[in-house]
């Protein structure tokens, strides 16, 4: 007999169901939370691994669940939170023991379903609804529910006056971004009421659920499962031994509960040896398989076509489970549609599958989702397949499109089919905007695979309110908003900033208009319009923008800090970077350091949410220390964000390894810095690992990166004296820079010209100077191409490109070539150091010191003396300001020109070098 709780509060009832299916029956309105008790039957292997059977203890999450009670006691009345964590991270299982252990203690709590989410609104205005004890409502898939669980948002912030109990709403999704997406439609949308839905957030950021971290946790839950799977019998997995562990505590998937809990599984199977080689899609996949079969196998027992039953179950899954009405009037159709209409009954298909996949009422999906992804995959193949898929979403709708965006971001990186699924959906989509709308708040941006995906539906949603009368200058914001955003991840730079600038100047009338509800997306869209101006070498519009966006998230801060102060600490970061393109050293270290005080400050309270971020910071507050020559400090604060990633890395190493390689980058540079090469090479030979064995596993994803760790590492093998070595490495990072701009040119191009550089002086130092030649000017036409296109941003590369040229030039004896490379990249640093001076004049003198060599090699000494002379008057302003970070330039910039006065028999000018005498002594 299934138990419920009822409470009558201001006209309402909530109803606690402990199983699930009941029919509840009230005179008022009443809202049902589930807690699935009865799917906790296991009567097969896959069951255990159902997050709602419960079938193992909740290990290693006490410092979660800690932390979810201290949310549950926070005083305030009302509180929404965001975990997030891939599949098989074990949130819903987390989820599900909150609510036994908070139910416990006289909480009503429980899961709300899709319909029920829909049907509660729809019968009581939350903004008078009220609930006589401590309320915990879990939402599962959220990103699936965003636009109505904005309108609940609205509605709840919306009371006259504050509860007398506390609600608190826990929201579970894969990924989440304060940026766009499903969760700026859920709390910062509706106008008005946006800043007080931001408000309920604690924290204000999406909480990450931790791996599992330690080797305890991971042997305790695999031994948990070993013991049910192996029926009692004896272990032949060597749970002790030390290599066993290691090994464990070195796989990507180690630390996911669902991962271990499937890999038990195999080793029951295959042996441990085997089982521990399965990649995430393998395991997913093996089961997969198992459980077709016993699906066929179950419709061949019933005299049923095997084929069809699968396929059916494939199509249940898709729809998340189906209510048996609802699936008989689908199989009805479906065998047609497969052309297999002599398969079975539709009643008495129903009753197999109700029996395979139990549900009350109705037909379960195949779960874990993982394997029900792996199912559908295996089924739905070819042409027929995909017209199957889009079928079932015809029929169906939103929970299918939900079901294959999870299937694309599990496994398109081995199998390219949900994106034709995917883009089949999108397009049957046409013109329906709000279907569009909920489409693009659930495909996660930052997902590389689904990137062309997310352009296409952002610029039809766009188009759509464009071209729309009655729609909402809020509603054509936040469209161009997410538009710019899909263009950058996309590489269109110059559409996603006259997008962005689009969306800044809409923020901008609502702003004027109600600025205690358009501020915050005002300074959002801001910081992003500094981003994408910066990229394009506009930095005087970028730092404005950038300003701007801090002033804003300042005066938030100042009034609600504990919404706020995570986007000041970003904002402050931009900040920084734009600072620093400009050469305004010290606003940008001050800028950084600011971010960095938030962030540490942040990390203390909320760990998992902000150290991450807290490590961004960091590198940024290196490279900042560095550009002022504060060279130890800046090692350190390289070497923190180091410890912090690698920390990271170990709970998580599917999330943040890639995080761990780039502040790798960055510690090799500093260390370089110090004349520690020996560390150098080895910080920038780990972050090449990492990022090779990235790369082999997406290499969409991470070929960039492994290439730009591969320059770096040429670098620093040459700094040791590894010419042969450097040279290899140069000659992998130009291959994967070519091979990538062949396939997307204009992302590419410069990156291919930088390595060109590199390599052209890799092949110098080995004395092969023909090679080196044609790096190098392969180089210098690459940047001309590009600086005709967008002279802002490439004619400084160029005039870099151009110095390395006439180096090449010149050790082959092409001396009057080489004075025409060293002349354009002077005539180009120039022009540029007249209008930035703080920025250019280093590279100027720079210039002006390879000029000065090849006017010496065709003319004379005293020909070049002038240059060198005007080197020095260059860089001498800018090395009294910043003595530590130009020394070494200054140094070899004043020992050419003293060569040069003594070759070409002349006296130096006293006045020039008198400012210098206090650092670098006599004439000497």
């Amino acid at each position: 007999m299934p138990q419920e709780a009822s409470n009558v509060g201001e006209g309402n009832t909530i109803v606690q169901i402990v199983g699930d299916g009941n029919i509840v029956t009230a005179g008022h309105p009443h809202l049902r939370l589930t807690r699935y008790v009865a799917r906790r039957q296991i009567r097969q292997d896959l069951d255990r691994l159902s997050p709602y059977t419960r079938s193992t203890p909740l290990l290693g999450r006490a410092a979660e669940l800690a932390s979810l009670h201290v949310y549950l006691s926070d005083p305030r009345p009302l509180l929404a939170r965001v975990l997030i964590g891939g599949g098989g991270s074990g949130k819903t299982r987390l989820a599900l023991e909150l609510c036994e252990q908070a139910s416990a203690t006289g909480w009503d709590t429980g899961f709300i379903t899709r319909t029920e989410l829909r049907r509660f609104f729809d019968q009581q205005n939350l903004s008078a609804w009220g609930w006589r004890k401590p309320t915990l409502i879990v939402v599962d898939y959220a990103a699936e529910h965003a636009q109505l669980l904005g309108q609940w948002l609205d509605e709840l912030v919306d009371r006259a006056a504050p509860p007398v109990q506390p609600l608190r709403m826990l929201l579970l999704e894969r990924s989440a971004s304060t940026d766009t997406g499903w969760w700026t439609t859920v709390f910062a949308s509706g106008g008005w009421g946006a800043a007080s839905k931001r408000a309920l957030l604690d924290p204000a950021e999406p909480v990450p659920i931790r791996a599992l971290a330690h080797a305890d946790e991971r042997l305790a839950l695999l031994r948990a499962m070993l013991e049910q799977a192996s029926s009692g019998g004896p272990l032949s997995v060597p749970l002790d031994d030390a290599a066993f562990r290691a090994k464990l505590m070195q796989l990507a998937w180690g630390g996911d509960p669902l991962f271990l809990m499937m890999a038990a599984l195999a080793m029951v199977r295959v042996g441990h040896t085997k089982a521990l080689t399965l990649g995430r899609t393998d395991l997913a996949d093996e089961l997969a398989q198992r459980e077709g079969d016993r699906l066929r196998q179950l419709a061949r027992a019933g005299s049923l076509d095997p084929v069809l039953v699968q396929h059916l179950a494939a199509c249940v899954t898709l729809a998340q489970g189906m209510s048996r009405e609802e699936f008989e009037r689908y199989a009805a159709s479906e065998k047609v549609a497969i052309n297999r209409p002599s398969g079975g009954d539709a009643a008495v298909l129903a009753d197999l599958l109700q029996q395979a996949l139990s549900r009350p009422n109705g037909i379960a999906p195949v779960l874990p989702d993982l394997i029900g992804e792996a199912l559908i995959l295996r089924t739905m193949q070819q042409d027929a397949g995909t017209a199957a898929v889009l079928r079932c979403h015809a029929t169906i709708g939103r929970a299918v499109a939900e079901s294959v965006i999870r299937c694309a971001q599990d496994f398109a990186q081995h199998s390219s089919t949900p994106l034709r699924w995917l883009e089949g959906i999108a397009q049957a989509l046409g013109n329906d905007e709000n279907a569009l709308a909920a489409l693009a708040a659930s495909l996660p941006m930052e997902s590389v695979v689904l990137r062309d995906l997310n352009l296409k539906v952002a610029q039809q949603l766009q188009t759509l309110r464009a071209a729309r009368e009655d729609a909402s200058p809020e509603l054509r914001a936040s469209a161009l908003h997410g538009l710019a955003i899909a263009q950058a991840m996309a590489g269109h730079r110059e559409a996603a900033l006259r997008t962005a600038q689009q969306a800044v100047d809409l923020y901008r009338e609502l702003a004027a208009q109600r600025p205690d509800v358009f501020r915050p997306n005002l300074a959002r869209s801001l910081n992003n319009l500094a981003t994408m101006l910066g990229e394009l070498g506009q930095r005087e519009p970028a730092l404005l923008a950038a300003q701007e966006a801090v002033d804003l998230f300042r005066e938030l801060a100042a009034q609600r800090p504990d919404v706020f102060r995570p986007y000041l600490a970003g904002s402050l970061n931009n900040l920084a970077n734009r600072l620093g393109g400009l050469g305004q050293r010290e606003p940008a270290w001050l800028a950084a350091q600011e971010a960095v005080d938030i962030r540490r400050e942040l990390a203390v309270l909320g760990p998992d949410v902000f150290r991450p971020k807290l490590a961004t910071s960091l590198d940024n507050l290196a490279g900042r220390l560095s550009e002022l020559g504060q060279r130890e400090p800046a090692l350190l604060a390289a070497q923190e964000a180091v410890d912090l990633c690698r920390e990271l890395a170990a709970q998580r190493p599917d999330v943040f390894r890639p995080n761990l390689a780039m502040s790798l980058n960055n510690l090799a540079n500093r260390l370089g810095e110090l004349g520690q090469r020996e560390s150098a090479l080895l910080a920038a030979q780990e972050a090449i690992d990492i990022r090779r064995e990235l790369a082999a596993q997406r290499p969409d994803v991470f070929r960039p990166d492994l290439a730009m760790s591969l320059n770096n590492l040429a670098g620093r093998l040459s700094n040791l004296g590894q010419r042969h070595p450097a040279l290899v490495a140069a000659q992998e990072a130009v291959d994967l820079f070519r091979e990538l701009a062949a396939q997307r040119r204009d992302v590419f191009r410069p990156d291919l010209a930088g390595s060109l550089n590199n390599l052209a002086n890799r092949l110098s130092e080995l004395g092969q100077r023909e090679p080196a030649l044609l790096a190098a000017q392969e180089a210098v036409d690459i940047r001309r191409e590009l600086a005709a296109q967008r002279p802002d941003v490439f004619r400084p590369d160029l005039a870099m490109s151009l110095n390395n040229l006439a180096g090449r030039l010149g050790e082959l004896g092409q001396r009057e070539p080489a004075l025409l490379a060293a002349q354009e990249a002077v005539d180009i640093r120039r022009e540029l150091a007249a209008q930035r001076p703080d920025v250019f004049r280093p590279d100027l003198a720079t210039s002006l010191i390879v000029l000065a060599r090849c006017t010496r090699d065709v003319r004379s000494a005293a020909d070049a003396l002038p240059f060198a002379h005007d080197a020095v008057a260059t860089l001498s302003p800018e090395f009294l300001r910043h003595q530590s970070a130009h020394a070494g330039l200054m140094g070899a910039v004043r020992r050419n020109y003293l060569q040069l006065c003594e070759s070409a028999g002349q006296a130096p000018d006293l006045e020039l070098l008198a400012p210098l005498l206090p650092y670098f002594g006599g004439t000497n």
